[in-house]
């Protein structure tokens, strides 16, 4: 039932705007106040960017697969 979720881009699409929103408001949810500490810090930002970005290209090759072969859209 959860992977049935996950197929829809309906579902998929705000998941990634909250890794997009992390990502965005990062700094000021975790301050670094070691130095050292800071290229941990831009790791994880642009891992947590990255998979944002993952997952809407995932989307959107889903949406164009179903287009493609006359499908529902999964906008509904």
């Amino acid at each position: 039932m959860c992977l049935n979720r996950l197929k829809k881009t309906t579902t998929i699409v705000p998941l990634a705007m909250m890794f997009l929103v992390i990502g965005i408001l990062w700094p000021r949810i975790i301050q670094t106040t070691i130095h050292p500490a800071t290229n941990w810090d831009d790791g994880l930002r642009g891992f947590v960017f990255g998979i944002a970005i993952g997952i809407l290209l995932i989307a959107a090759i889903r949406l164009s697969r179903q287009r493609g072969c006359g499908e529902k859209q999964g906008l509904e």
